[in-house]
């Protein structure tokens, strides 16, 4: 899985913590233990989207747009995870290029039948994630469980 969702959440979550002052990409990139680049990259996704504000030059930084409780997660991972992730790397067998001479039954269907598969357990985690703003993963930071109590069915 690409990094692009975990820096959005931590991200976000890291400017409600500090505002309303802006916070650079670079005290971000400290943050969280990554390239200021790459923060900068998913924050001009998260820009675009409407989540943050942001002002370039020496007084610049990241602001939040919105509040937390209107920041869906399955929306944030939709954005920053697209539907379409190829999961050739993740396949093994024959393309249907290989020659088929050599190719057994499973090693002919393998890559169609785990993408398939793994398209399924992709839509129904993305489901999942749609339940969920951002306030809750807060309130997981501050209050651990929250979400194993959400699936036990229990109050937190």
């Amino acid at each position: 899985m690409k990094l692009d969702f975990s820096v959005a959440v931590h991200s976000l979550l890291y400017l409600d913590e500090h505002r309303p002052q802006k916070v650079s990409s670079r005290e971000l990139a400290q943050s969280l233990h990554l390239n200021p680049v790459m923060i900068r990259n998913i924050l001009s996704v998260l820009h675009k989207q409407g989540y943050l504000i942001g002002t370039v030059g020496k007084n610049g930084g990241y602001q939040l747009e919105k509040d937390l409780a209107s920041m869906n997660v399955g929306e944030l991972y939709d954005v920053t995870i697209p539907p379409t992730l190829s999961y050739a790397r993740f396949i093994t067998g024959h393309s249907q290029t290989d020659d088929a001479a050599d190719q057994s039954a499973i090693a002919a269907n393998i890559s169609e039948t785990l993408t398939d598969l793994f398209t399924v357990a992709d839509r129904q985690y993305r489901a999942y994630y749609h339940q969920f703003t951002m306030a809750d993963l807060k309130h997981d930071i501050q209050h651990h469980g929250y979400f194993l109590a959400q699936e036990a069915g229990l109050d937190s």
